[in-house]
């Protein structure tokens, strides 16, 4: 199962494009899409620079050089862009889930790991947009709140991982360093955000090993 963002992460485009010609159609979807990018790319640089509370829609559309009813048309609220910028995380939490289960011992939690860590920095800007306001937004915590309760995140992990491991000792290692990996940005947000990607993701993959005696 791979989780699919709720339809509130993508606002449909307007039915009347369906209307028009194909090339026209493509063209006018095209650029839709591409305000759209701007606009969460835009959000990204202002959230994390200056705070999600302190950011808003106006500055958004005047660093864009739009109106704001032109931002409008593709978020209804800066709680909606907030969402999307974060529907990445709900594929990367969904993949991993998946991988979990697909997990047969020690050795293949820590293949699952390794792909985890690089998908850590692969999103590196959305672990800064995190650190930046971890404590002010309430889209945030919906957020995560929707997506244990969709995945069913605990149960799922808890089962695949009694099913992999060998004995008792091998489940409490494979639990030591899952959480290992899934805790460090709550634990050390400030170093996963500014530290050396390269030395960080070393670091966390020889502890992934040394737990699991991979």
């Amino acid at each position: 199962m791979t989780y699919r963002s709720s339809s509130k992460f993508a606002p449909e485009v307007p039915h009347e494009l369906d209307e028009m010609p194909e090339a026209r159609m493509t063209d006018a979807r095209s650029r839709v899409r591409d305000t759209r990018a701007e606009i969460l790319e835009v959000a990204a640089e202002l959230f994390t620079e200056q705070g999600y509370d302190a950011t808003s829609l106006r500055q958004i559309a005047e660093r864009l050089g739009i109106t704001k009813a032109a931002l409008y048309y593709h978020f209804r609220s800066k709680d909606d862009i907030l969402l999307a910028l974060l529907a990445p995380m709900a594929d990367v939490v969904g993949e991993l889930i998946d991988r979990l289960e697909g997990v047969r011992d020690a050795a293949g939690l820590a293949d699952a790991l390794s792909w985890t860590i690089g998908m850590i920095f692969d999103n590196i800007a959305l672990f800064r947009l995190l650190e930046r306001n971890r404590h002010s937004a309430s889209a945030l915590r919906e957020t995560f709140d929707e997506l244990q309760s969709e995945l069913d995140m605990h149960g799922r992990v808890q089962s695949a991982v009694h099913a992999a491991a060998g004995d008792l000792a091998e489940e409490v290692r494979m639990f030591a360093a899952l959480g290992a990996v899934t805790a460090f940005d709550d634990w050390a947000p400030k170093l996963l955000a500014e530290g050396p990607p390269d030395v960080i993701q070393r670091e966390l993959r020889a502890v992934v090993q040394s737990i699991l005696g991979t």
